[in-house]
């Protein structure tokens, strides 16, 4: 009988990313609809909106073309799909000021360039 996934170190690491991917988006998804500067919106904030989305955007790409290069079809759905589910759990965890604020979303940029950095040396030839 063989294994549910031979490769242990690539589902490893797609489980790690896809975990980030999952966190960002929901901090994006309070996000939107960016208000103006006018309405209550800091030009500073809506650049760290746009920012992280186009990094989120990267790592999801970058994961999801890993996943398909190195996991089965269906790890990647069943993985993806239960962290998608239970994510929300453990965002809910983090504090309010880090979910919504600038200080959360400057964090969550310097941690999507670092899952960015890190799916760019474990992914080498395939991203």
């Amino acid at each position: 009988m063989s294994h549910i996934e031979p490769n242990i170190a690539a589902l490893s690491w797609f489980t790690l990313l896809w975990g980030v991917c999952c966190l960002a988006f929901f901090q994006l998804a309070g996000m939107y609809p960016i208000r103006r500067p006018g309405e209550g919106g800091a030009v500073s904030s809506i650049l760290l909106v746009l920012g992280n989305t186009a990094l989120w955007l990267l790592l999801l790409v970058g994961t999801l073309a890993f996943g398909y290069a190195e996991l089965r079809l269906t790890t990647i759905v069943v993985v993806a799909g239960f962290l998608f589910l239970f994510i929300p759990e453990l965002f809910q965890a983090v504090p309010g000021r880090f979910r919504d604020g600038r200080a959360g979303l400057a964090i969550a940029g310097l941690v999507l360039i670092a899952a960015l950095g890190v799916l760019a040396c474990v992914a080498g030839p395939y991203v």
